[in-house]
């Protein structure tokens, strides 16, 4: 059945089944289906996996993806084990303080399938140092014309990419948030 699938519903559907179906499934596909598969999984869905197999196996997995991919994937499987870099999404809405919202709302019309965070709009500098995040729905309820810059209160929270998971849940329990973003020792958005 799950061979049945378009393209990316059986990426989406695989990255909902447990990791013994998820390894069933890859020793069952094709070398294309599994490259297919797994060039269309959420960087984070993808590492999750990776973390649970043999490190020859992951070498091979890794060759079958994207030129992009392979370095998106090697990225995350660089961070430390236990670290949020290995379970954050690359995949997220960056804006320049000096756009307006019709180009926050544009950008994210032409780029935001790709994303998995929508709900937050995270403003970085020319260097792409974070400096504010905004929460989309400012943006929707905005007059077009209005500049970033005179949306930003510059209160936002972060956590830094080599944090463990403990200390992730607390922030994410404190404040109540389903994203937060992630930055290296430099406070870049990562």
């Amino acid at each position: 059945v799950f061979r049945l699938l378009p393209r990316k519903l059986a990426a989406q559907t695989y990255e909902y089944l447990d990791i013994d179906h998820q390894k069933n499934l890859l020793k069952a596909m094709g070398q294309e289906q599994v490259a297919s598969i797994l060039n269309d999984m959420a960087p984070d869905d993808r590492t999750a996996l990776f973390e649970e197999l043999p490190s020859a196996a992951v070498q091979q997995l890794i060759s079958l993806l994207t030129p992009e991919e392979r370095l998106t994937a090697q990225t995350l499987l660089n961070y430390p084990e236990d670290s949020i870099g290995r379970f954050m999404t690359p995949d997220f809405i960056a804006v320049r303080r000096d756009w307006t919202v019709q180009d926050v709302l544009n950008y994210v019309r032409a780029n935001g399938s790709d994303k998995e965070t929508l709900n937050v709009a995270y403003v970085i500098d020319d260097k792409g140092k974070l400096i504010d995040d905004i929460r989309m729905r400012e943006f929707l309820i905005a007059p077009l014309d209005k500049k970033v810059s005179e949306m930003m209160d510059e209160n936002f929270v972060w956590l830094p990419v080599r944090a463990d998971k403990e200390t992730a849940v607390e922030v994410f329990k404190k404040y109540a948030r389903t994203a937060l973003p992630v930055v290296d020792s430099e406070e870049h958005l990562v």
